[in-house]
């Protein structure tokens, strides 16, 4: 298969406009260029270490839509199902507003073979953000046991997953809705199957285990004290930041929330800065490589989708090279 100009020049375009941000972070302020500058004495060993931590996390994430479909009679192969979320992932560090879960949805509801099939994936995509919702709630008790942070978010979490059980299996008139039937069916096909929704549960806790061990290391690679009690201050931040997808990736109000989450416990904000920058660009890099082969995958098992996934396999490694070269060369 052969590149167009057009392929070429993009991805060209996008290695030269991450090349240039990496190469001249004092565009973006000096306190900008400060954290970006204590990325050069980064432990390169812990941060290899993060990147297999969230390697393993979107593995996880893969196994719970995996077992959300199945319970839903949806089947699904484990490079498939990887395939579409890794696109997904990769379409949520370029694109705000969570785009890139709306193309999970489309590419994963393609294992459901009923009518209204994408509306069933919405309710399975709903239910394993309920599941995250709970689990991050008990990362929350957990580190405000430590005193890292108050206990207030856990009610607001809570809250929200309380609320979607109430509007799906108490409002009748709701589920008479056609299309909204359809998205409770997600919900309601884990509560039919125990075995099921404890298998959702397991890979949605190993999945967030695998972050606050791949946060650890980013904060160890950074030098911060005491890294695990600094990942259970980052992470839960970093997850909150994320509910607001002003920016693509939250790239700007990610790295901010940790900062000053961090900076609220005595760590220089150079330090701080530095430290959610670099967790921001080791996810984005795992999610772009993710995206890549999976765009690559598809092509090759989908002929009528080789043109545009082909396209973001190649503008997608671009940025992933550049990514890890702006972390390898001490760009900064």
């Amino acid at each position: 298969m052969t590149l167009c100009r057009r392929q070429i020049l993009v991805s060209t375009m996008a290695l030269a406009a991450l090349a240039a941000v990496a190469m001249s972070p004092n565009l973006l302020g000096g306190r900008v260029a400060s954290a970006v500058s204590t990325l050069g004495a980064a432990d390169h060993g812990w941060l290899f270490a993060a990147t297999v931590g969230f390697v393993a996390a979107f593995a996880c994430t893969v196994g719970a839509w995996r077992a959300g479909l199945a319970a839903a009679g949806g089947r699904i192969c484990p490079r498939d199902a990887a395939a579409g979320i890794g696109i997904g992932s990769m379409v949520n560090s370029f694109a705000p507003a969570k785009l890139g879960d709306a193309v999970k949805i489309a590419l994963c509801s393609r294992a459901i073979d009923s009518p209204g099939r994408i509306w069933t994936a919405g309710g399975v995509y709903a239910a394993l953000a309920a599941a995250r919702s709970l689990a991050l709630a008990l990362l929350v008790v957990v580190a405000s046991i430590t005193g890292a942070v108050p206990l207030w978010p856990v009610f607001a979490l809570c809250a929200v997953v309380a609320l979607l059980c109430a509007v799906g299996f108490l409002s009748g008139r709701v589920r008479r809705h056609p299309r909204i039937a359809q998205v409770l069916e997600g919900f309601a096909a884990l509560e039919r199957s125990p075995r099921a929704l404890a298998t959702v549960f397991a890979w949605t806790f190993g999945m967030v285990a695998c972050r606050l061990a791949a946060t650890a290391a980013v904060a160890a690679a950074l030098g911060l004290p005491h890294a695990f009690l600094a990942a259970l201050l980052i992470l839960p931040a970093l997850d909150v930041a994320s509910a607001f997808p002003i920016t693509p990736g939250s790239i700007g109000i990610g790295s901010g929330a940790v900062a000053v989450a961090l900076a609220g416990r005595g760590i220089a904000m150079p330090q701080a800065l530095g430290t959610g920058f670099a967790m921001q660009a080791v996810e984005t890099f795992v999610s772009i490589g993710a995206g890549s082969l999976g765009a690559l995958w598809l092509a090759g098992e989908y002929p009528a989708a080789r043109r545009w996934a082909f396209r973001v396999a190649v503008v997608g490694g671009s940025a992933a090279v550049a990514l890890l070269g702006s972390f390898l060369l001490d760009l900064g």
